[in-house]
């Protein structure tokens, strides 16, 4: 349940102008209150309820602080989580500190060491695909000095060619000169055809080269092709390496974040479960940030528009720390109402104290007390305007309303009702301190 405190400064004292009917002040008929920062306040006199049956009253001035009591707020940690293994295993070792083993209420250092598992089975398939891998760049090289050979062989048949094509022109030279010699007489036959013969050898030398350039560029290309395959596997080979090694990195459970270990669950030897599938991994530690920390506090519906952003808030009533508070503003809000209890969260983030600071409040997470949120404050040239209870009408639509009276004239004025202790009403409306408003006698506006 929620609670308005609220907080009346100091009122000038009412001044009542008769209209037939003599009105008294009385003065210390008040609500006596504090302001936020703890200095008395007296409220001001109202005229007694035998008075406050007609005439005319001043409209007075007034300090006023409206807020919303939350009780029920709670501390938590600015970040909390429980570290779950990734994979099964036996615990191998606990972090240590020193000479103690990592324990509820070390504080640790983000990225520090807090256990180690053992999981042979890992560690030998990282063996195996770190094997793997090496081979894979062996084949690479392999099909790298294939790529070279295959060029080089281009490169020799391509001379080769260009060799036979010499010897072919030759050949067809010493062809067209013994043709002529022939033809002279100075040759026979047989020479003219040992030169043909000569000349075809040569051509089909010419053609068997060109063949096999032919056959020296397929095997480049295969050879690079193989290379190419080669390098693909050894990119598998590395990547399953990485893999492997990103796994056995899940072997060491290190603090996500400066904190305080707050729970330990295991002990050497212990097996743990890995976190995913249908159930729960086996919780290691659990670890709290208490250098900043969350006040965590839940509005009902009708209070919601009341509350935002920004607004000064402080953290008091605290269960274990009597007389002692915390103040700060509205960090965060849900803007929703939660389905379960039908309220809204909200948050005051604070900078925690140091628990070695001479008087300074820590808030261990864990502790509850009551979170109060400044909704609107009146103070200093903005003052709340404050009239008798009596000079608050109703009419049949339920609105609230004051009737001011000025140069004999009088004016129905609706305004909101901030406060009401029975005794004196705080309103705010087309209403000003120093203006005369009727009390009694309203039931006509």
């Amino acid at each position: 349940m929620m609670n308005t405190s609220n907080k009346l400064g100091s009122a000038a004292q009412l001044l009542a102008a008769a209209t037939g009917i003599g009105i008294g002040i009385l003065s210390g008929c008040g609500d006596t209150g504090a302001d936020p920062q703890g200095a008395p306040v007296a409220a001001a006199a109202v005229p007694s309820a035998s008075q406050a049956t007609g005439g005319t009253v001043l409209v007075t001035a007034g300090d006023y602080v409206d807020e919303i009591d939350l009780p029920g707020a709670s501390v938590l940690g600015f970040e909390t989580t429980q570290l779950v293994a990734k994979q099964a295993g036996y615990v191998k070792l606990i972090g240590r500190q020193g000479d103690e083993e990592i324990d509820i209420g070390m504080s640790v250092k983000a990225g520090g060491l807090l256990a180690e598992l053992d999981i042979p089975e890992l560690e030998k398939e990282l063996l195996e695909k770190q094997a793997g891998s090496r081979s894979a760049g062996a084949e690479v090289v392999q099909a790298a000095a294939a790529v070279k050979i295959a060029t080089a062989m281009v490169t020799q048949v391509r001379q080769s060619l260009v060799e036979k094509q010499a010897l072919k022109a030759l050949r067809e030279v010493e062809m067209q000169r013994i043709a002529r010699l022939v033809k002279m007489g100075a040759a026979d036959l047989d020479q003219r055809d040992e030169a043909r013969f000569r000349l075809t050898a040569a051509t089909a030398a010419v053609a068997a080269s060109q063949a096999q350039i032919v056959t020296a560029e397929a095997g480049t290309l295969k050879s690079k092709a193989d290379l190419a395959r080669a390098e693909a596997d050894g990119e598998v080979a590395a990547a399953a390496v990485k893999r492997l090694e990103a796994l056995n990195s899940y072997r060491y459970v290190r603090a996500p974040f400066d904190g305080v270990v707050v729970s330990r669950h295991v002990d050497r030897g212990a097996f743990v479960r890995p976190a995913g599938g249908s159930n729960q991994g086996s919780p290691l530690f659990e670890m709290t940030r208490i250098d900043r920390i969350r006040v965590v506090a839940f509005v009902p519906p009708g209070q919601v528009a009341r509350v935002a952003v920004g607004q000064s808030a402080r953290f008091h009533t605290i269960g274990g720390l009597p007389g002692k508070e915390v103040r700060g503003t509205v960090a965060r809000s849900a803007r929703a109402l939660a389905e379960s209890s039908r309220k809204m969260r909200i948050e005051m983030h604070i900078q925690n104290a140091s628990k070695t600071m001479p008087n300074a409040v820590f808030l261990a997470p864990g502790l509850f007390g009551t979170l109060t949120v400044q909704s609107r404050r009146w103070e200093k040239d903005k003052k709340l305007a404050l009239v008798p209870t009596a000079a608050i009408g109703t009419d049949d639509e339920g609105r609230r309303f004051v009737v001011v009276v000025a140069s004999d004239q009088s004016r129905r004025v609706d305004v909101e009702i901030i406060f009401d202790d029975a005794k004196q009403v705080g309103i705010v409306g087309e209403v000003h301190p120093g203006d005369m408003v009727r009390i009694g006698g309203l039931s006509e506006y």
